[in-house]
């Protein structure tokens, strides 16, 4: 692992370029960049960044791997983990979650209607504010944080 990186709680991870460079578009290093022993700082909790790297880097090197599934997570962690995907481009978390987001959608229809308008997921949209016409008004736009989404909404 030679490039590190450190969660907003203080957790420091090591990650392989290459495996960056594979996986992610907003994570990846440059080859021609000189990588030094500071760590990159992230935003992320280090419960959200060990699901997130898990998508990215093998357990330990020459193993295969599963990616990590994402069904269990609870809907906080959900979100926070499926948020940071489509932040740092990580192209397997990020198709991993939009799809279950169609089996979220009955449970948790503001909250994939937030993530799913904000990176552009249209059939999903649809499908989670169709969903949101049953709940309280005021419950859902109370919800609905992304910018002029209520507007698109009512």
């Amino acid at each position: 692992a030679d490039v590190l990186f450190q969660s907003s709680d203080g957790p420091i991870f090591k990650i392989c370029r290459r495996h960056l460079q594979s996986a992610s578009a907003g994570l990846a290093v440059s080859d021609h960049l000189v990588v030094d022993d500071e760590p990159v700082y992230l935003q992320e909790t280090s419960e959200v960044l060990e699901v997130l790297f898990q998508f990215i880097q093998p357990p330990a090197e020459g193993k295969r791997f599963r990616q990590p599934s994402v069904r269990d997570l609870e809907p906080r962690m959900f979100f926070a983990v499926a948020e940071a995907a489509e932040k740092y481009i990580v192209y397997g978390a990020m198709n991993t979650f939009s799809t279950h987001m169609y089996q979220m959608v009955d449970k948790y229809p503001v909250e994939v209607l937030n993530h799913c308008e904000r990176h552009g997921y249209p059939d999903l949209v649809d499908a989670a504010a169709s969903k949101t016409i049953s709940k309280p008004l005021a419950a859902v736009v109370d919800g609905l944080w992304h910018p002029g989404l209520i507007i698109r909404w009512v």
